[in-house]
């Protein structure tokens, strides 16, 4: 493979209360090649702001705290203030995702060095803005109770590229100071006076992981969340989304206001779909060795195991104190 300019790529994940999944989470985007990770939390109840900051303090992420009133919706007032954030502002490559989706690239060793490579010029200059991935969405594989242990190491059955969900996307794009805004699916309004470009231009088209142009994605187009059936395909790459984890982890969300639409969206329905998937996918453990050694290296680093399992012990209390409230 043909080594690719020194190019900084980061990734951006809202959460809340999502203390048990983070140190994985942190681990699995370091091992795959970005370089600056940004973190937005608000009205957090458990103790993973103070994981976030211990993790932060070490220089393995960067953490706002951006506490969102009630009644106001969520997520684009905190991709809002990630999207001023130096480490966002400045990198040549940006992703938004959640805590609960990995990327999952097939190609060469997997790391976003080998997604980008076919992609780019041999004068280096990379010949798409965007790339819309698809999700490929994972249950519970039957499992009740939250377990501490990586959860892509534990759900390994998932949906095919026929299912509805497997159209949905999240995108991986350059120069973020081109659009208005970041979405949780990518970005919005791209100014093509900022670009200097005209859409079509060299290196100004929208792509899938496998090279085929996306001609839905156009500036002037709605915000794209997925892609027509025809170009769904999980060959060079995926988000594994673990949409419900356990089941006990699933029932916290269950009866709540999704941060982006403030609607309860998690119903039976929605858990059924996601818990459909018949096909097995273990690609995610070829990492196995770099992402212990990773993983291995978060932990050490001062009072992150310690407030790791702080946040576990959250995690459970919360899960209680839900069944309590149903029974």
């Amino acid at each position: 493979m043909k080594p690719l300019p020194q190019l900084r790529a980061t990734v951006v994940c809202s959460m809340r209360n999502e203390g048990p999944f983070i140190v994985e989470w942190l681990a699995w985007y370091r091992m795959l090649g970005f370089d600056e990770v940004v973190v937005v939390t608000n009205n957090c109840t458990d103790r993973s702001p103070d994981l976030l900051d211990a993790l932060q303090a070490a220089g393995w992420l960067h953490h706002i705290r951006h506490d969102v009133p009630p009644g106001h919706r969520i997520t684009a007032q905190k991709l809002a203030a990630a999207k001023v954030h130096p480490a966002v502002r400045q990198a040549d490559w940006v992703m938004v995702c959640d805590v609960d989706e990995f990327l999952v690239i097939h190609r060469g060793e997997g790391r976003l060095a080998d997604l980008l490579a076919p992609h780019v010029a041999p004068d280096g200059a990379p010949r798409f803005l965007g790339m819309s991935i698809n999700w490929r969405v994972f249950g519970t594989d039957g499992i009740e109770q939250f377990n501490d242990l990586p959860v892509h190491r534990q759900f390994f059955s998932a949906s095919g590229v026929g299912a509805r969900l497997s159209r949905s996307v999240k995108s991986l794009h350059r120069k973020p100071d081109w659009f208005g805004a970041l979405g949780e699916h990518g970005p919005r309004r791209l100014s093509l006076a900022a670009a200097g470009l005209g859409w079509g231009d060299p290196g100004m088209v929208w792509i899938t992981p496998d090279g085929r142009p996306v001609a839905e994605w156009r500036p002037e187009g709605d915000y794209l969340r997925t892609v027509p059936a025809r170009l769904v395909s999980h060959r060079v790459a995926q988000i594994n989304h673990y949409m419900l984890r356990s089941v006990e982890t699933f029932s916290l969300k269950a009866g709540s206001l999704s941060p982006v639409a403030l609607r309860d969206r998690y119903s039976l329905d929605y858990f059924a779909e996601a818990d459909a998937g018949q096909e097995q996918d273990r690609s995610a453990l070829r990492h196995a060795a770099a992402f212990d050694r990773i993983h291995a290296e978060a932990m050490a680093l001062p009072d992150v195991a310690r407030l790791h399992g702080l946040c576990c012990d959250d995690h459970r209390r919360m899960i209680a104190e839900k069944l309590a409230g149903l029974s």
